[in-house]
This record gives structure tokens, C-alpha cells and sequence, in this order.
């Protein structure tokens, strides 16, 4: 038995802090903690968030005003970072809007190029996807889009927001040219609606991994499609079922996915909202009987083996 074995079985956060693995759904903007934002001298209210429109709003009163200057941006994502760092994260893939280039940086690359670029450390290896939400999406967009994309800077390109809220066709030409550049292309697909817009995001877009996905497993040809061409799924279940896309964390979906041999890893998605780290998200799984320690294992280990090279 292996110690992050033993460490789950005996709910030893401690010791889980100290056994590396990986976040590769991460969203970089609201992945710090409330105490972290509280504890230097952000106010928060009492308001729980419970469901879209409350993260939505939790989001607008206080994410959005920091990021409107380079100094509050860098607040969010040490945050965020020093988290990783202290729960045994090693790599993280963490998705920044490439409106923050606009907002930010008045729409200079260099600058918010190099603005990522500092944020370095000895025991964290960060890989930036650019992000890209359905609802903010105008056409004007394009040209910043393709710019960043053409730098090669970032790991990947991640789709997120609400699911079809645009259509496919308007973000096909940036997966095409991710996919040139063999960068790791992910999408939001299958968390708020169902297989059939996962299978329509896979011919559209030839993703390599699925942010949620876990409505796949309404259909058993879109999972057979899924494993045939690799798809790798990297599940959030609090985040799931927070807001309201899974029952619970005893029913999720995420036990019928390993079943059928999808390959998944296990992530949190946006801490600031849902308030459980990566370790708490291996723990919910045990301790509810979804997973046993063992499979737990696997996915922690075969995360890592994603990043063997860095």
C-alpha cells in the first residue's frame, strides 16, 4: 500500500499535503482561497454560493474589480499558487481568459506574456491554457485570440462558460490552429448539457481532454468514442454538484466513467467558489465509497505521468 493510499484511508491531510500530484482543471483567476482574500483585507459576504447565478454574481462584486489592474491580477494568482503549493499540487494547468490581455494590459501580448512568465517557483510547475468563454465571445476578439495563440507560449486552450451558448463554428479556426501547434486542447463539454454536445465538441474541435464531461455517461457510444480516440476527462465533483449538475458526491458520475476505462483525473475547478482543495476532492470520493484508495491512486499517479517530461 502506498502512502497516498494510507493517507487517504486514515484522512491524513497532513501527509496528503506532502504526496505530489496534479490540478489540471484549474481556473487561475478564483483558485485562491476565501481566508486568503479575507486575511489580507478583502471583504467578503456570508452568501454561500449555491448555483450558477450566485457564482456569477460572487464573481462580478469581487473578481472582476481586482483583475482590473496588474497588481490585483497578480493578488488572484499567488493565491491561487500558494495553495497549489501547499496541498502537494506539482504541475497545475490553469485556464486565464485572454480578456485579461484586453482588460489588463490594454491589449500588449509582450506584456502579459511576460506578466505570466514571473510567476515561477521551485516546487510548482505552471502550465497556462488560454481561455476563451462562450459568453463574453465577441468577433473582434479574433485577432487578440489568434495573436496569443500564435506566440506559443501557452500549454493550451480551454472553451469554457456556458455550453453552446455560441456556436461551435465561431471557435473551430482557434482549435484548428491549436492542434497545429500541438498544444493540449480542452473544451467545457457535458457538465450542463448532455453526450450529444460532448460528441458534437469532439468532431468539432479534436479535443485531447474534456473539462467535466460527466454527463457522458448517458450514453455508452459517446463513451466508446471517447476512449477510442483518448480522451482524457479531468472531473471537479464539488464543483459539480455545488451547482447543481451532479446529485452528490455518492452518486457521481465520476465511478461510471472509471468503470468504463475513461481516462480521468480529479480537480477543483475554482477553490474561491467551492471551497475544496484538491485533497479535499480525493477524500469526498473515499469517504462517500465512490472510489476506493487504490483507484485514487491510479488517477493521482497517472495525472502525473501526463507531465513526466517537465
Amino acid at each position: 500500500m502506498t502512502d497516498f493510499q494510507k493517507a487517504i484511508i486514515n484522512n491524513d491531510l497532513l501527509k496528503l499535503n506532502s504526496i505530489k500530484k496534479v490540478d489540471i482543471h484549474n481556473h487561475a483567476v478564483s483558485s485562491c482561497t476565501k481566508s486568503y482574500l479575507i486575511n489580507n483585507g478583502v471583504s467578503l459576504s456570508e452568501e454561500k454560493i449555491n448555483d450558477i447565478h450566485s457564482l456569477i454574481e460572487f464573481s462580478r462584486n469581487y473578481l472582476s474589480p481586482l483583475q482590473l489592474d496588474i497588481k490585483g491580477l497578480k493578488f488572484l494568482l499567488d493565491g491561487n499558487f500558494k495553495n497549489c503549493i501547499e496541498t502537494g499540487v506539482r504541475v497545475v494547468c490553469t485556464e486565464i481568459d485572454y480578456k485579461n490581455c484586453i482588460r489588463t494590459f490594454d491589449y500588449n501580448i509582450k506584456q502579459f506574456i511576460d506578466f505570466l512568465k514571473s510567476f515561477k517557483y521551485d516546487n510548482l510547475k505552471i502550465l497556462w491554457d488560454l481561455g476563451i468563454s462562450r459568453d463574453s465571445y465577441k468577433e473582434e476578439y479574433k485577432p487578440i485570440i489568434i495573436g496569443l495563440l500564435k506566440t506559443k507560449f501557452f500549454n493550451g486552450i480551454d472553451l469554457t462558460a456556458t455550453e453552446n451558448s455560441i456556436p461551435n463554428s465561431q471557435f473551430i479556426e482557434f482549435y484548428n490552429l491549436a492542434n497545429s501547434l500541438d498544444m493540449t486542447t480542452k473544451v467545457h463539454a457535458g457538465e450542463q448539457l448532455g453526450p450529444e454536445y460532448i460528441k458534437q465538441c469532439i468532431y468539432d474541435f479534436n479535443p485531447k481532454q474534456i473539462q467535466h464531461g460527466i454527463n457522458i455517461v448517458e450514453d455508452e457510444a459517446v463513451m466508446k468514442l471517447a476512449k477510442e480516440k483518448d480522451i482524457i476527462f479531468n472531473v471537479c465533483p464539488t464543483s459539480n454538484v455545488i451547482l447543481s449538475y451532479a446529485k452528490s458526491i455518492k452518486e457521481h458520475p465520476i465511478k461510471k466513467m472509471v468503470d468504463f476505462g475513461l481516462k480521468v483525473t480529479i480537480a477543483t475547478d475554482d477553490l474561491l467558489f467551492f471551497d475544496s482543495d484538491i485533497n479535499s476532492e480525493y477524500l469526498k470520493l473515499y469517504n462517500e465509497g465512490v472510489l476506493s484508495a487504490k483507484q485514487l491512486d491510479h488517477i493521482r499517479i497517472f495525472g502525473l505521468s501526463l507531465y513526466d517530461g517537465d
